[in-house]
């Protein structure tokens, strides 16, 4: 099997593009979100990479590591900054 399609930047954009998308028609901010900017940054440094001769991933296996870890600090951040709020009860006097 053929994975070399890990190593090409356009195709974690067009993933990470998706991923967004899916997120706006599902709206849960847990699972599709992170891993759509996840996505988008690894395309990003693809991109970086290309243009400018800088090697920070080597092959797939560090792409996918890298998606993970970026994936989990998205998540870790999205919990912390867009998490729900106790509002007051209104019953409570």
């Amino acid at each position: 099997m053929d994975i070399s399609f890990l190593e090409n930047p356009d195709i974690w954009l067009i993933v990470g593009a998706g991923l967004i998308i899916l997120e706006i028609f599902i709206g849960s901010l847990v699972l599709f979100l992170p891993l759509g900017l996840a996505s988008l940054c690894v395309g990003l440094i693809y991109k970086f990479q290309i243009n400018f001769g800088y090697i920070l991933i080597t092959n797939w296996a560090y792409a996918l590591v890298t998606w993970a870890l970026i994936s989990i600090v998205f998540s870790f951040l999205i919990q912390r900054f867009f998490k729900k709020k106790e509002s007051k009860d209104v019953n409570s006097y």
